[in-house]
């Protein structure tokens, strides 16, 4: 009996050579499916381990370089690239894209000189990738970062509008880039590249690079937010560090003079005060007293102010005139301060045994001199150029001492531009009209009700307004 005979296009078989090629195309089919799901199961794999270690990462303590080099590698993996960089917008200025993680492997997708553009330049060519920060609107990376999504580049000698020459050493790599940001925030670019002999990277490959990117993405906005409360956070304590440095320069207690009884306060706007007032011994019967205001704010003023303190504690011991003391500290600081700060300053000494002060007034708001005789309160306002403003000439030409009586029951007021200059909710300045009446309301009843009465009068008109400027009083009684 013949075997049965079954017919195809290409002729006759019998039911076993059919049943055979069913099997070795169902084998083959097998061993394909096997291989799709190895490699799914592969794909998956790294996936997951990328978003493990990534997420290891965020749970401790590490730097923002050691996680940069994390998802450069982690990317990398996961897409089965040759290699990865990431270049990260520069905080300061925002116009260029730094270099944060450079994977050696990793074809340069960045203009190179002629000398780097050889293979035997591998070593100088990953510094000087590490150390080329690029415009952020060059380039493939400058392509990538104002994109809405990733992009698929494929080979590199398809973009030479990109390059100003394209070498041999990035021609043929293939390239997926992404642009990182969340939200409205552009951090950076990511990048993969794949050597020619590998071929180029799949459809799936670039959905694969999309949704690892997007993960890097938010593993960096996350990390670096962390990072910026931690840098917050130490400035601030560095600041109370320093704002407890600064409170004890200032004197703690007013010292004992003779029959001058002295009050004073300083109450900063911000956790570091410009302004400053000091009692200096100059001798046995003579002590210099000073109040002072830096312009500006902040860590720069303080910094100045406590310079400007060491040079006067040093120049005025034995000197009895405010003036010179102050002439040779002028000169000192002017070619060391900042062309757009200055001091204003006032400097009194006052004598044990004599009713009188010297007064030098470097360019600071006019004292006040109440007279319990008459009943009147003067402005005092003898010439004189802030500190730092020249580097002597003028100021020694301009700046003069200058001499008044003190009797029984007088006193006087020293204070900077944070008591006349407060404002209230409507914008509203206390002005120097107000400072005169509570001056003039309070002198009577001596220092210490000065200070208090300046404090009620400032607290009351202000409201809950938010201090706008440091402010310094000193009030000096004679008895």
């Amino acid at each position: 009996m013949w075997p049965s005979l079954i017919f195809f296009a290409g002729g006759f078989f019998t039911a076993a050579a059919v049943a055979y090629l069913f099997r070795v195309r169902g084998m083959r089919l097998i061993r394909n499916l096997q291989t799709e799901r190895e490699e799914l199961l592969g794909e998956e794999s790294r996936i997951f381990t990328f978003l493990h270690e990534i997420g290891a990462s965020l749970s401790h303590d590490q730097s923002l370089r050691g996680l940069h080099e994390e998802i450069v590698r982690g990317v990398s993996q996961v897409v089965d690239a040759d290699g990865g960089a990431l270049y990260l917008l520069d905080a300061r200025h925002g116009t260029h894209l730094v270099p944060a993680g450079l994977m050696e492997s990793a074809a340069p997708l960045i203009d190179l000189p002629d000398e780097l553009a050889g293979p035997s330049a591998s070593k100088s060519l990953h510094s000087f990738l590490q150390m080329k920060a690029v415009p952020r609107t060059e380039g493939v990376l400058g392509k990538c970062f104002d994109a809405q999504g990733p992009i698929h580049f494929g080979k590199l000698s398809q973009w030479p509008q990109l390059f100003k020459h394209l070498g041999p050493l990035q021609a043929d790599h293939y390239v997926m880039a992404a642009p990182l940001s969340i939200g409205t925030r552009r951090m950076g670019v990511l990048a993969v590249t794949r050597k020619p002999e590998r071929g180029p990277f799949t459809a799936h490959g670039f959905e694969v690079f999309r949704s690892a990117s997007e993960q890097g993405a938010f593993a960096l906005a996350n990390a670096t937010i962390q990072q910026e409360a931690m840098d917050k956070r130490r400035m601030e304590e560095e600041l109370r560090s320093a704002s407890e440095v600064q409170r004890i320069l200032l004197p703690q207690t007013a010292p004992e003079m003779g029959d001058y009884i002295i009050s004073a306060s300083n109450l900063p706007a911000k956790v570091l005060s410009g302004d400053y007032y000091d009692f200096i011994p100059l001798d046995e019967d003579h002590m210099g007293l000073v109040i002072a205001d830096v312009s500006g704010k902040g860590f720069p003023a303080s910094l100045v102010m406590a310079t400007c303190r060491a040079l006067l504690r040093g120049q005025a011991a034995g000197e009895l005139s405010p003036t010179a003391a102050l002439a040779k500290v002028n000169r000192m600081l002017f070619s060391d301060i900042r062309e757009d700060m200055f001091i204003s300053l006032a400097y009194c000494v006052l004598d044990r045994h004599v009713p009188r002060i010297t007064l030098s007034r470097a360019g600071h708001d006019a004292p006040l001199h109440f007279s319990k005789r008459t009943g009147i309160v003067t402005t005092l306002k003898p010439p004189g150029l802030a500190l730092g403003i020249d580097g002597g000439r003028v100021f020694e030409r301009v700046t003069k001492d200058f001499t008044f009586d003190m009797e029984p029951g007088d006193c006087l007021l020293l204070y900077t531009d944070g008591v006349n200059e407060a404002v209230d909710a409507a914008g509203e300045e206390f002005g120097l009209e107000r400072l005169h009446d509570v001056f003039l309301a309070a002198a009577p009843s001596g220092a210490e009700s000065v200070l208090s009465a300046f404090q009620m009068a400032l607290a009351e008109f202000v409201g809950g307004s938010p201090q706008s400027d440091d402010i310094t009083i000193i009030a000096v009684e004679k008895r």
